[in-house]
């Protein structure tokens, strides 16, 4: 929730006729003022309305004897230069006292709860630090708030980007996926500090501990450093409140699917410039696949301190285990055909296992100059393991012997750290008698990856493998006693300095020029057990490398804004030419045009936007030198995208969007013209959609309507003995009735994938990664706030 913006509301009770000529009894210590307010409201019954900003800082003395409301009120607020004016019988609004007295015209004041609520966000901060509205931004950005989270009860990432706008989530396995867009992988932020560790195939932390989760689609280069064309996806943390708040979830559903969740925040202090908020949550479930179980445990602690009403700061942790017993789809029949099993199949023995630990601890510190500007410095550091011991097919499934040649047995360690830092400034400046916005900072982030284990292609570990396994449930595969044979170990750094400048050309138009400079280092090795160990050995290395971006905005009118945009891509590489040179790094660049359109005074923000992309340098295998590479690889990713977000009407919210994306490439050996990657369905289309009734025999109650679905998408390309694996077009249908039981609690009933539609996540090989969704299914949650 964006602090200025906000009013805080406090309604205590239902007050009688008379209520306020009424005198009462209060015993209110000496406190804050806004505190003191809370606590007259709770007394009295009476509602007050204030601008929390407004009074942070200021006292009010003791209160105590028999008064009147009103009385009391006004007791409270002498000497704060704060007067209330009454707005209807038992309510009152706080503003400054007028210089002049006597003048009982009450200005115009737009009351409500959270300047964030609803699924359309008043303003995010992915793509440029500091917050800038949708119609600001002159490329695609999607936003899904704590308001849509919540009403879809959203748990994990998956559950959030499978719901945005132009991305496709692929399952890897039951703990973590991947989300591509537009031909490739999201990068990842926390909070505006960019990523080396990348967001696919690492496990994140699940929903609760978030406000709203920010999605820029195409090249992020000048804020991000290296990275993909795809986009960016920033996680921004929920940060503590000045008014004490408090909710508790609790759900479940089918496959024992049980969930416990809270959320606490408040002020610590009695001046309220110490504020802090606790998050935790329980997960213990089942899967459809039969012997398959899940557990996780998350904390989060925060804590926001005022140093002056200038200077503040924050800080936190974030803690987050998973113990799983994993699941990674499905293998095929060796002439690539999917099984004929039911979707409850596994074909893993039950000793599989895996565990996820992830702890996150960082902090910022910000400061608000006299003149607008901003300057800010956040860090953060995550610590994570993996820990996995399993058995899977290496070769399909023999469908006249129902056999699979061989499974493979492994064990491995992986401990990941990556390290982010921030620094920035920003604001703006009078130029030529506009005022414009300049944005200068500097990042720095560190990935390092250690891992130790064995598997059958490890020297000395061929007693890994188990032939001859006949598909069955389990499969007799029996557990090992494991041998680390292998250790490797590599770092990623990267830095840069960056720069982002909007100019205020004419009242209609705006410019936006950026740049980055970056320094890039990959580097790598074997470590024990490894039975050679290596020195480290340069990978992708770039140093200098420039990343422009300019876009133009033109408010066309109050409502409609058109804009245009061009942004490079840098992507280093760690391939070797036949004379060991490291290529170059991939660059290439992303046109796109598109147009913002509010509707119903801003309550409906709509979106289109047509990109195209050009990935050159890409590693291609050297025709000439086996197990060498040039920069001759060059790809395009082209499309439009559509999405509606906001409330329409009274009581509706609604997301809704369309993706057609087209990719191929242009150059890469016997691929060029085909598809970049099969995965990817031409047409991708999903819908949210919730209802609240009003007054009459249906008040209380809610409907909501989820769709998912998309086009035939593919395996790969079919070869001489194995087809590919095809689905054809699916669309996934989510139902929801809820019922607010009075103003602190809510029940929703959740039936997921209404139709039963059998589907799959992920279209993998012969041997894994075919992983069906889920079956209809349902959820029951309660859902208590304070």
């Amino acid at each position: 929730m964006h602090q200025p913006l906000r009013l805080a509301l406090v309604v205590a009770a239902i007050y009688s006729c008379g209520a306020l000529a009424q005198s009462k009894t209060f015993d209110i210590a000496a406190q804050s003022l806004p505190k003191a307010l809370t606590t007259l409201a709770t007394q009295s019954g009476i509602q007050i309305l204030f601008n929390a900003d407004e009074l942070k800082g200021l006292q009010a003395g003791k209160l105590q004897g028999s008064l009147t409301p009103e009385e009391a009120l006004r007791k409270l607020l002498e000497g704060s230069g704060f007067m209330a004016s009454s707005t209807g019988k038992g309510s009152f609004v706080i503003q400054k006292r007028p210089p002049a007295e006597g003048v009982n015209t009450l200005p115009a004041v737009l009351v409500t709860a959270s300047a964030e609520r609803g699924y359309k966000a008043a303003k995010i901060t992915v793509a440029g630090k500091t917050p800038q509205t949708l119609r600001e931004i002159p490329n695609s950005v999607s936003v899904l708030t704590r308001d849509q989270m919540d009403d879809q009860n959203m748990v994990t990432t998956w559950d959030a980007l499978s719901q945005v706008a132009g991305v496709q989530a692929i399952s890897n396995d039951i703990t973590q996926g991947q989300y591509h867009s537009r031909g490739g992988a999201l990068e990842l932020q926390h909070d505006g500090i960019p990523s080396s560790m990348p967001l696919s195939g690492y496990q994140q932390f699940d929903l609760p501990i978030y406000e709203r989760v920010e999605v820029l689609r195409g090249p992020a280069g000048v804020l991000q450093g290296s990275g993909s064309f795809s986009g960016t996806v920033n996680f921004v943390r929920k940060r503590p409140k000045d008014v004490f708040a408090a909710t508790m979830v609790a759900s479940g559903g089918t496959w024992n699917n049980y969930r416990l969740e809270g959320d606490v925040t408040g002020p610590l202090n009695e001046s309220g410039t110490l504020r802090g908020r606790a998050v935790a949550s329980y997960i213990d479930r089942d899967y459809v696949y039969n012997r398959v179980h899940d557990q996780k445990w998350l904390a989060y602690g925060t804590l926001d301190f005022d140093f002056t009403s200038a200077t503040k700061a924050n800080v936190f942790f974030a803690y987050q285990k998973n113990d799983s017993t994993g699941f990674s789809g499905l293998p095929s029949y060796t002439n690539g055909s999917f099984l004929s099993v039911p979707r409850s199949f596994n074909p893993y023995p039950d000793w599989n296992r895996s565990a996820w630990d992830t702890l996150d601890i960082g902090g910022e510190l910000n400061h608000k100059f006299d003149n607008e500007w901003i300057a800010a410095f956040k860090l953060q550091r995550r610590d994570q393991s993996f820990f996995f011991k399993d058995s899977y097919p290496t070769t399909g499934v023999n469908p006249a012997t129902m056999t699979i040649a061989n499974y493979a047995r492994r064990e491995f360690q992986y401990d990941y750290q990556n390290d982010g830092v921030d620094l920035y400034a920003a604001g703006p400046f009078n130029l030529l008698g506009r005022k414009h916005e300049l944005l200068v900072g500097a990042n720095y982030s560190r990935f390092e990856s250690t891992g130790r284990g064995a598997n059958p292609n490890s020297a000395g570990s061929a007693y890994l493998n188990v032939a001859n396994v006949r598909l069955s449930d389990p499969p007799a595969v029996p557990e090992p006693d494991v041998i680390y044979k292998a250790g490797s170990q590599n770092v990623t750094k990267q830095s840069g300095i960056y720069s982002r400048l909007t100019l205020n050309i004419a009242d209609p138009l705006k410019a936006t020029v950026g740049g980055r400079f970056s320094n890039y280092s990959y580097k790598s090795h074997n470590i024990a057990p490894h039975p050679t160990p290596t020195d480290w050995i340069q990978g992708g290395k770039a140093s200098g490398e420039f990343t422009p971006y300019a876009g133009l905005v033109y408010d066309l009118t109050r409502d409609i804004t058109l804009y245009g945009s061009y942004a490079d891509i840098f992507v280093p590489q760690t391939q070797q030419r036949v004379d060991l040179s490291t290529l170059d790094p991939r660059v290439g660049k992303q046109t796109e045009i598109g147009s913002k359109i509010d509707f119903f005074g801003g309550k409906l923000a709509v979106t289109g936007a047509l990109f195209k992309i050009r990935d050159t340098n890409r590693a291609l295998s050297d025709a000439n030198n086996p197990g060498y590479y040039i920069s001759a690889g060059e790809l395009e990713s082209k499309g439009w995208e559509l999405e509606l977000v906001g409330s329409p009407l009274a009581r509706w919210d609604i997301s809704a969007s369309y993706t057609n994306l087209n990719t191929k490439w242009l150059n890469n050996g016997t691929s060029t013209g085909q598809p970049v990657s099969f995965w990817y369905p031409k047409e991708i289309y999903k819908l949210w959609s919730k209802y609240r009734f009003g007054e009459g025999p249906l008040s209380g109650f809610s409907l909501g309507l989820g769709i998912n679905g998309a086009t035939q998408s593919a395996s790969g390309a079919p070869s001489a003995t194995v087809a590919a694996r095809e689905q054809n077009g699916y669309t996934v249908v989510k139902a929801q009735i809820g019922y607010t039981i009075d103003k602190n609690y809510a029940l929703t009933l959740d039936i997921n994938n209404l139709f039963d539609t059998t589907y799959y996540t992920r279209l993998g090989g012969t041997n894994t990664y075919n992983t069906y969704g889920d079956p209809r299914n349902v959820v029951l949650t309660l859902r208590a706030s304070y």
